[in-house]
């Protein structure tokens, strides 16, 4: 009779963990969403005076009116921005730091092994890399795109080596279909690196 009670109240204990789970995750994936939206929103807001400019112009100012150039505005940076979703959402687990972002960095344990890797991988590299600086812990190089070069920056000091890459010019708010993130997570995954390193965003 002890033992079937423990075993339901095993039972009950089991299927509210379950649950509590269940909903947590759930939940998760909900903050997650919102957060997104958020971000979503934001990158819209940040692209719309560009977007609001450009149809000011084209329009000229003698025919100006504030209802199209604004309407026009809105919808070309919802049109970039949504563009460009699609390709962030192709990688699991991205943080929120990196979500429509441009800017990335990575850190590593700072080891003459680490550091050869990196700089093997950027003169190995298939693209043409330009070299823009180079010194014994310093490193950066402008990486070709289609439209705005990246920069990409390696820095070896006493506390670990840090990868930063961004793009050329004014526009590094911009999202760049997550050209940058993928470079920065090829880098993280081809560097090999032995039990004791690690890795951190």
């Amino acid at each position: 009779m002890a033992h079937q009670r423990a075993k339901g109240l095993f039972s009950i204990i089991f299927k509210k963990s379950g649950r509590v789970f269940r909903q947590t995750a759930v939940g998760g994936n909900l903050s997650n969403m919102e957060n997104k939206t958020t971000k979503f929103i934001y990158k819209t807001l940040i692209l719309f005076p560009i977007g609001f400019g450009i149809w000011t112009f084209i329009i000229g100012i003698d025919s100006f009116y504030w209802f199209f150039p604004t309407m026009m505005g809105f919808g070309t940076a919802f049109g970039i921005i949504f563009w460009n979703l699609f390709d962030y959402e192709k990688f699991n687990g991205m943080e929120m730091t990196d979500f429509l972002e441009s800017r990335h960095k990575l850190n590593m344990e700072n080891s003459d092994e680490n550091w050869n890797q990196i700089t093997d991988l950027t003169e190995k590299s298939i693209i043409k890399l330009k070299v823009l600086e180079k010194s014994k812990n310093f490193l950066k190089i402008e990486i070709p795109r289609k439209l705005f070069h990246s920069i990409l920056t390696a820095e070896k000091t006493e506390n670990g080596i840090t990868l930063k890459i961004q793009k050329k010019g004014i526009l590094k708010f911009l999202p760049d279909n997550a050209e940058n993130y993928y470079t920065i997570q090829k880098f993280e995954k081809e560097i090999k690196t032995t039990a004791n390193n690690g890795y951190s965003k």
